[in-house]
């Protein structure tokens, strides 16, 4: 058998490429590409690659449009109030623009036509015959083309809004800028209760988009045990995990956030909140102290949005509770949580007196200045 002559120098084996994770070398200089001759037409640079919207939490960044909640208050900081359905989020909206009379930016912003105005501006919104017509900025930051249409106006950079109101956290990231930044704050409810209660809802409640006719005619245990129930709904949104199995990183990541971004409530302690609220962001009234008071009074007593009919009470070791807590591991443990963070974040507002509302509060109405 004949010895083979060795392959010409030119025709000598690559090395194997480098593993995914490692970093290219960079290619030898003799072998960089040169540049088209100037007479040669040069192709033109590929569009860059976009993301969609919704995408796996370990690629997304940590939302940075909003301040830490320890940071100190800035002025043109944008109070962000993130609305958990049927967990008290509709009383706090009415206190909040009902009786302290702020510039609300929510859905009712784009009432009578003013989602086809051009230019960002604030809004009166007739609510109820007798009452003054309530301000709103002209844009609806309760969906994702709200969100878009109110970045794209300049809803922070106007400084309009005394406060912003949504569900979409990632999403209303986009407004703000470094700037511009917004504060997170809400009111959470146990998760079985608030489950308890949007089934008793959803039951009437034909005007809403997710209402089903057949959830009247079924008992809470089988609501519990169908496909019509919520997963773990606070963490999903909390972790952009909107879809696909939850875990725990997810629960991980939504905890974070509340840590560092949230001023927390709780629907079980409502005036205690709210108290915390008014003091952490300096809420004074400036209409009618005395008539604002009694608005407030009204609200924390009755409610809004309250349920017609009252919303029945599990018992813990019953099937029902079962299957709901089954559906909501993750959100129980947030919960917790939340509960104990909720005790710690007292030390925030503990220098700033109860009632802070009424301290220097101004009566524009009183002394006939246009409010």
């Amino acid at each position: 058998e004949q010895e083979q002559p060795p392959p010409p120098p030119q025709e000598q084996e690559q090395p194997p490429p480098p593993p995914p994770d490692q970093e290219q070398p960079p290619p030898p200089e003799q072998e960089q590409e040169q540049p088209p001759p100037p007479d040669q037409e040069q192709a033109p640079p590929p569009p860059p690659v976009i993301p969609p919207r919704k995408y796996h939490f370990n690629v997304i960044p940590f939302p940075d449009g909003y301040r830490t909640v320890w940071d100190p208050l800035v002025e043109g900081d944008l109070p962000v109030f993130w609305h958990i359905p049927k967990a008290g989020g509709s009383t706090i909206k009415d206190i909040m623009g009902a009786c302290h009379r702020f510039v609300m930016a929510t859905e009712s912003g784009v009432a009578d036509g003013h989602d086809q105005d051009t230019e960002i501006a604030i809004v009166k919104i007739p609510r109820r015959p007798g009452q003054d017509p309530t301000p709103f900025v002209n844009v609806d930051p309760t969906t994702v083309e709200g969100l878009q249409r109110a970045s794209a106006m300049g809803l922070a950079q106007s400084r309009l809004a005394n406060v912003m109101v949504t569900q979409f956290i990632y999403d209303a990231n986009d407004i703000f800028d470094h700037a511009h930044r917004g504060r997170l704050f809400t009111v959470f409810r146990h998760p079985i209760d608030r489950a308890v209660s949007m089934f008793t809802y959803l039951q009437y409640a034909d005007w809403e988009p997710t209402y089903n006719p057949d959830l009247a005619k079924m008992t809470i245990t089988e609501f519990a045990g169908s496909s019509m129930i919520e997963n773990n709904w606070m963490t999903r949104r909390l972790s952009n995990q909107i879809y696909g199995p939850v875990e725990e990183r997810h629960l991980a990541r939504a905890m974070e956030l509340i840590r560092t971004k949230f001023l927390v409530g709780l629907l079980s302690r409502t005036e205690e909140s709210l108290e915390r609220f008014e003091k952490m962001f300096r809420w004074k009234y400036f209409i009618n102290p005395t008539n604002q008071e009694k608005c407030r009074e009204a609200l924390l007593g009755n409610g809004a949005n309250t349920n017609k009919r009252k919303s029945a009470e599990l018992d813990p070791a019953s099937e029902a509770y079962a299957l709901l807590a089954k559906q909501n591991l993750f959100d129980l443990r947030l919960y917790t949580y939340i509960e104990r963070l909720f005790d710690e974040q007292a030390a925030f507002v503990a220098a700033i007196p109860d009632g802070y509302r009424l301290e220097g509060a101004s009566c524009c109405k009183c002394q006939k200045f246009p409010c």
